[in-house]
Formats: structure tokens, C-alpha cells, sequence
């Protein structure tokens, strides 16, 4: 079965439209939660976000989509792009933890 949406947002995501594709791959996923490859391109389309804004939503955001997909039965390749993605999501996350002053320790 062709999924419109997952196409789309290949598409979209060769482009450049990292919104637009983000956007046709979540629709996707509406159509088949079980789509591992879905998982993989909105990474890769969440990932370009964060290289675009370097908003740490965004890290949450691919951290969720690695964890949802590594749930959903990958081949070992998938598997390792996932993991190898949450393994550098969460030490950007470690990382910004480390240098973001926390507001109750500057109100002491």
C-alpha cells in the first residue's frame, strides 16, 4: 500500500521543506502508526529543525519520534539510526542542561 503522505514528505524533506514535510509525515503516521520507515524521515525532518532553530522543543520532539519508532519493530538498520539518534538527541539535551543557569539557583 503507497502512503501519499510518507511520499510527500520525502519529497518535501529532499527539498529543503522541513515544515511541510514534518507535517505530511505526521499525517502519515495517522494512517499507520506501524510505519517504521514514517519514524525514521520525521526524525531525520525534526532533526533539520533543530539544525535550523536549535529550539530545544525540538529535541523533545525527536527524542518522542526515536523512542515511538524503536517500539514499533525496526529492521536492524532502522533500530541503529534510532538509537544512534536518541543516543546524540539526549547528550545535546545533557548538554544544554549543563549550561542553561537554573532560576532557583539564582534566586538564592
Amino acid at each position: 500500500m503507497s502512503n501519499f503522505d510518507f511520499e510527500t514528505g520525502r519529497r518535501y524533506l529532499g527539498e529543503g521543506d522541513v515544515v511541510e514535510a514534518i507535517r505530511c509525515f505526521l499525517a502519515s503516521l495517522d494512517v499507520d502508526r506501524s510505519h517504521v520507515p514514517t519514524y525514521v524521515e520525521l526524525f531525520k525532518a525534526y532533526e533539520a529543525a533543530w539544525r535550523d532553530s536549535g529550539d530545544p522543543e525540538v529535541l523533545d520532539q525527536m527524542r518522542k519520534v526515536a523512542i515511538a519508532g524503536l517500539k514499533r519493530g525496526p529492521t536492524e538498520e532502522q533500530r541503529r539510526f534510532l538509537d544512534e539518534g536518541l543516543d546524540r538527541v539526549e547528550e545535546q539535551i545533557i548538554h544544554i542542561h549543563s549550561h542553561t543557569p537554573h532560576s532557583l539557583d539564582e534566586e538564592s
